[in-house]
This record gives structure tokens, sequence and C-alpha cells, in this order.
């Protein structure tokens, strides 16, 4: 008896492998465009957090000022292209405490937007 043993791949467990291959390497084509979007949303929102954080700063200042604690707004551009808009109000908290709120309007991908809001409350308490 004479039995040859070949060795080698069938063509099923090519096609098989070539399957399972083609699966992995389209979730990591997937995963990475998400990633991608993921991060440029985080560029954008942070851009936005940090322009309504440096207005909350110096409306801080300006929150004890009777003459200056006006409602208001304020656009971040880039070029001739808005990235922001802050929004800015103040309610009266009683005790010489004002309330500021802050919204923060900004731009998604396909020109959508998104509104963002910081509150905190300003004490204006003077000792004497």
């Amino acid at each position: 008896m004479n039995i040859k043993s070949k060795s080698g791949f069938t063509i099923i467990e090519v096609i098989i492998a070539i399957i399972v291959l083609t699966v992995g390497v389209l979730g990591l084509v997937t995963t990475a465009a998400l990633v991608t979007r993921m991060i440029a949303r985080g560029q954008r929102s942070a851009v936005a957090s940090s322009f309504a954080s440096r207005r909350l700063e110096r409306q801080r200042i300006a929150a004890c000022i009777a003459a200056q604690r006006v409602n208001g707004q304020d656009t971040l551009y880039r070029g001739s292209n808005w990235v922001a808009v802050n929004t800015w109000t103040y309610a009266d908290g009683g005790n010489q405490n004002y309330r500021l709120k802050i919204v923060t309007t900004y731009k998604t991908t396909k020109n959508r937007v998104r509104r963002d809001s910081t509150e905190t409350t300003i004490p204006c308490n003077t000792f004497g």
C-alpha cells in the first residue's frame, strides 16, 4: 500500500482565511474612521470651551460693576468663518451674588451646530 499524504491547504480553507482576514481589516478601518471623527469633534469642543472660559474670566471682573454687568455676545472667527459664539446673561442671586451663564454655540461636521453652557456664581461682597 502506497498512501501519499498531501500537505497544503484546500481552496475552501484559503477562502475562509481570506474572509476572516477581510472582516478583521474592515473592522480596523471602521474603527480608525470613528476615532478620527472623535478626535476632530474633541478639538472643536476644546476650542469652544477655551473661548467660553476666557469670556467667563473677563465677565467675572465685570460682574461687580453695575455698568458693566450687561448681557452680551461675541464671536470667534478663523479667517472669515465663525468657529464659536458666546452668549452670556446675568441673573441677580441676592446678597450681592450674581449668576453668570455662558452658552457657547460652535460648528460641528457638515455645518451643524452644538451648544454647551457654563454657569457660575460671582460674589461681589465688600467688607468695610
